[in-house]
């Protein structure tokens, strides 16, 4: 009995540094309920050189992405730059992600001018994605101002969007 142990990504985030500092793979879909998967090995995505991993946690560099800092991105928007970038870490289908992920955007859990601010750091693939799924989101105005290259983004899941999911 007593006080149960801070969680275990909360305390690595605190340690990286806190701002722009979030789950990557499969820890950001269970957090943002994509994916059952617990891994193994926390997954900590750090804006900046990570730091050295441990046996229970693991640093992934986001050296070059700098906008998620800057943006003052907190865990669960980080977590969707994560996925965004690396579909295939949801069990879910593209359909049923995709609106996940858009509930995330209107449920008022994440802050989409942040994370269009922060985008502009993303690799045009992320960039892509977040842009279409601001625009489904009915938020054309931050969606032009992510950045996004106009790049089709390519993966196994590319024709999924409200419609279609087109950028899945």
């Amino acid at each position: 009995l007593g006080m149960s142990p801070p969680l275990t990504d909360a305390l690595a985030a605190e340690v990286a540094g806190g701002k722009g500092v979030g789950p990557a793979g499969l820890s950001a879909a269970n957090l943002l309920r994509l994916s059952t998967q617990v891994p193994r090995r926390i997954q900590i995505a750090v804006p900046a050189r990570a730091g050295r991993s441990t046996p229970t946690v693991e640093f992934e560099s986001r050296a070059a992405r700098t906008g998620r800092r800057s943006a003052g991105l907190d865990r669960t928007e980080v977590a969707i730059l994560e996925v965004l970038n690396d579909l295939s870490t949801s069990e879910l289908s593209p359909q049923e992600s995709w609106r996940q992920l858009r509930g995330a955007v209107l449920s008022g859990r994440v802050r989409p001018e942040r994370l269009a601010r922060a985008a502009k750091t993303e690799p045009a693939v992320t960039r892509a994605r977040l842009s279409e799924l601001l625009r489904d989101a009915g938020m054309a105005g931050l969606a032009a101002a992510g950045g996004s290259t106009g790049a089709r983004p390519r993966s196994r899941l590319a024709q999924v969007s409200p419609e279609s999911v087109r950028v899945w």
